[in-house]
């Protein structure tokens, strides 16, 4: 029964197989994405930085996605979408080859860019692949599958590009990353045929829908609370360490608990979407993030390193991710009711606006390391404050909401 439902879920026909290549490239940018935070310390120390300074990393890779992706975007948007899609994943496996060998500092930022911008040229480009590979009855699946590859990489490829980096070297990780890469790129290069474009939404059009009333504050919402959330993520390899004593392979478990939680968030959400108002649910989910963030800020301050305090961090951890990850398919909806036939287009402004908070994030992390563990679980409350302020500023300015009618309608993000 199992299979049988997996099998459901996907594409039928020729579709298939490049839909699930198509998630496996997802997965694999997912996974490099996050998955530096598992190895962080063991990457400063290397590479002869500190901390903070290695975190920049995250903020490197995030803020050239969120200012790459629209750019990029326009720039190919009459490329061939085959064309497209194996450019931007033999950078993104080039850029990771040239991370696991980087011999400095200044390379691996180099190596970190490079990635971005490989991942930035992907994820369109997949979408609307899928999109055209798919019968009509069937192109929801098939985006569900691929965008569902950035999901699983939380909840797999994190813990795992961890576990390798951990158990062998942060090297490792990056050649783990690249080979699923490589993976992705000669399946794809072998199943799909030439696709032209179907075009893509111009920087005029995404400025003027960015001007949607109630856009640009659901959008601040987005890029606050995703900060709030990074804040402590991009570093907790370190914050785990130094609060509850767990280091190496150990961290694996933290990360697959919050990877695992991720899923089962992501399922709950669109339940909830379904019952209440998504702006509730995107409060509801804030509010729980600063349950959970004051815990641990409670835990660095009362706690000593040990089985105990261990077992706490994880549920901690749990909480953290089963109520924060509720948020993004919150204001996804959201969105899409405030820019009704610009869906697209919002959409792939909302995730400009993820990256842009993971990558202040990963700066106001770095600036707060030096004050201790407990700092940083307050800044990332205050950030949900402020998230929470701005959706209801969107939700006052939206309760009429008014659409700009000049633009055409569906136009492709």
């Amino acid at each position: 029964m199992r299979a049988r439902s997996i099998a459901a879920a996907l594409p039928s026909g020729s579709a298939r197989k490049p839909v699930l290549l198509l998630a496996l490239g997802t997965f694999a940018l997912g996974t490099d994405a996050f998955v530096i935070s598992g190895v962080l310390p063991r990457v400063g120390a290397d590479l002869g930085v500190s901390l903070s300074v290695a975190g920049l990393l995250i903020t490197v890779f995030s803020g050239v996605y969120a200012v790459g992706a629209p750019v990029i975007a326009v720039l190919t948007g009459n490329m061939c979408r085959r064309r497209a899609l194996l450019i931007a994943m033999s950078v993104f496996v080039l850029a990771n080859v040239v991370a696991a060998i980087a011999p400095n500092y200044a390379i691996m930022v180099v190596a970190r860019v490079v990635a971005a911008l490989g991942a930035a040229m992907y994820t369109p480009a997949a979408s609307a692949v899928a999109a055209q590979l798919a019968a009509p009855q069937e192109r929801g699946r098939a985006l569900a599958v691929v965008l569902g590859g950035l999901t699983l990489a939380t909840a797999l490829g994190v813990p795992l590009g961890t576990l390798v980096g951990q158990a062998a070297d942060w090297r490792t990780t990056f050649v783990f990353v690249a080979v699923l890469g490589l993976i992705a790129l000669v399946g794809l290069a072998r199943s799909l045929e030439a696709m032209p474009s179907t075009g893509v939404a111009s920087l005029r059009q995404r400025i003027v829908v960015a001007g949607t009333r109630g856009v640009p504050s659901s959008l601040l919402a987005t890029a606050l609370s995703i900060c709030g959330v990074f804040v402590i993520y991009t570093y907790l390899a370190w914050f785990a360490g130094l609060t509850a004593g767990i280091t190496g392979s150990l961290l694996t478990v933290v990360y697959l608990i919050f990877g695992i939680c991720a899923v089962i968030s992501n399922l709950v959400a669109g339940v909830l979407i379904d019952r209440m108002a998504p702006a509730k649910v995107a409060v509801i989910s804030m509010a729980g993030l600063m349950v959970a963030f004051l815990a641990l800020s409670a835990l660095a301050r009362l706690g000593t390193p040990g089985v105990v305090a261990a077992v706490v961090l994880c549920v901690i951890v749990a909480v953290w991710s089963l109520l924060g990850w509720m948020f993004n398919p919150a204001q996804q909806q959201r969105l899409l009711g405030v820019a009704g036939p610009h869906g697209p287009v919002v959409l792939s402004l909302n995730a400009s606006a993820l990256y842009l908070g993971q990558a202040i994030a990963g700066v106001i992390g770095g600036v707060l390391l030096t004050s201790g563990p407990s700092v940083l679980p307050i800044a990332a409350v205050g950030c949900e404050v402020l998230a929470v302020g701005a959706m209801l500023i969107s939700a006052r300015r939206t309760a009429r909401p008014v659409v700009p009618a000049a633009e055409p309608a569906a136009t492709p993000a």
